[in-house]
């Protein structure tokens, strides 16, 4: 449930901008991406200038989002910030996820970050901190928009559903409530259309991405004692097959929660040299988000990321030995 006074408190700091800057986290996936724009929506309406950047290139699968063209790749920790009143920061549970290095802390005067998001791991490091445990930031941006009194129409409300249905997993996972089910129902009488969302998000991956899904069920292992399954794949794997980063997309979702026998998956990719991220996604209600948190990342019980900066083989053993220390206790 959103604190209706520090919502308002959001909206007061919100209005007394000029220039806001937003952001995606890294390699953002559709929840990030919709709440961000939906937010950029609202304040060009409310007659904001904005400005969104990613650090990580947007996946082309997501280029039928109305608004994506204007997300400029860029890296934080080089953005001229002077210009700006404010920095908005949607579906970050941390610093990481926007930049692979901390935020510089050579702020101008003026600019207060606001750090809005659902992810109950959040450290909680903006200057004001709306933290809501939510099934998505965008069930959580439907819910600070009502307090707003912001007017839902049909483009709005399609990029919330977005949001809403592919954190959810098309209202699959364990934080969809009564409230998320009402608030897709809201959305969808706003004129979002359930169908189309679920073809865009669960049906539409590009052949590239199908390859990369082949590699990571060709590397699958799994701990049968322990209960767990793990798979890599490298980046020299990724450039024989033709993969991207832009293409590697969706496996962690697909594949690591439904192994039979077991509690979690991990998938490590190696983005580029000494870089990985690591992806689990839960299946029998074990915590992940406790072995991400050992590794720097964070996230939900049931799904949660992190990224270390080493190669594979050393990132692997790395990885292995604190799930087995998590374990075994």
């Amino acid at each position: 449930m959103v604190n209706k006074k520090q919502a308002l408190g959001i909206f007061s700091k919100i209005k007394k901008a000029r220039k806001l800057l937003l952001c995606v986290h890294v390699s953002p996936d559709l929840d990030s991406l919709a709440s961000c724009l939906a937010m950029d929506l609202v304040l060009n309406r409310l007659g904001k200038k904005t400005k969104i950047i990613s650090y990580s290139q947007i996946p082309s699968r997501f280029s039928f989002l109305p608004g994506v063209e204007k997300i400029e790749t860029a890296d934080f920790a080089k953005i001229d910030l002077s210009g700006f009143d404010l920095f908005l920061v949607l579906d970050c549970a941390q610093e990481r996820m926007i930049t692979r290095s901390l935020f510089p802390k050579n702020f101008p005067k003026n600019f207060k970050i606001i750090n809005i998001d659902h992810h109950f791991t959040n450290v909680k490091f903006g200057d004001l901190n709306l933290v809501a445990l939510t099934s998505s930031t965008a069930e959580l941006l439907y819910e600070l928009f009502l307090i707003w009194k912001i007017k839902i129409d049909k483009k709005l409300a399609e990029l919330l559903l977005f949001g809403l249905v592919s954190d959810t997993g098309c209202f699959r996972y364990s934080l969809t409530t009564q409230k998320t089910l009402e608030a897709g129902a809201e959305l969808m009488k706003k004129g979002a259309v359930l169908s189309e969302v679920v073809l865009r998000t669960f049906r539409s991956y590009n052949f590239k991405t199908l390859k990369y899904w082949g590699k990571i069920l060709d590397n699958l292992q799994i701990e049968e004692k322990l209960g767990f399954v793990w798979s890599k794949i490298s980046k020299a794997e990724c450039e024989e097959l033709g993969i991207t980063p832009v293409d590697i997309d969706g496996a962690a979702d697909q594949f690591l929660g439904v192994v039979e026998g077991t509690k979690f998956g991990l998938i490590l990719n190696e983005e580029s040299e000494n870089y990985i991220r690591g992806s689990l996604r839960s299946r029998d209600g074990f915590d992940v988000s406790r072995i991400a948190q050992k590794l720097g990342g964070g996230g939900h019980k049931a799904a949660a990321g992190f990224s270390l900066e080493m190669c594979l083989a050393e990132a692997e053993e790395k990885v292995l030995a604190v799930i087995r220390e998590e374990l075994e206790k």
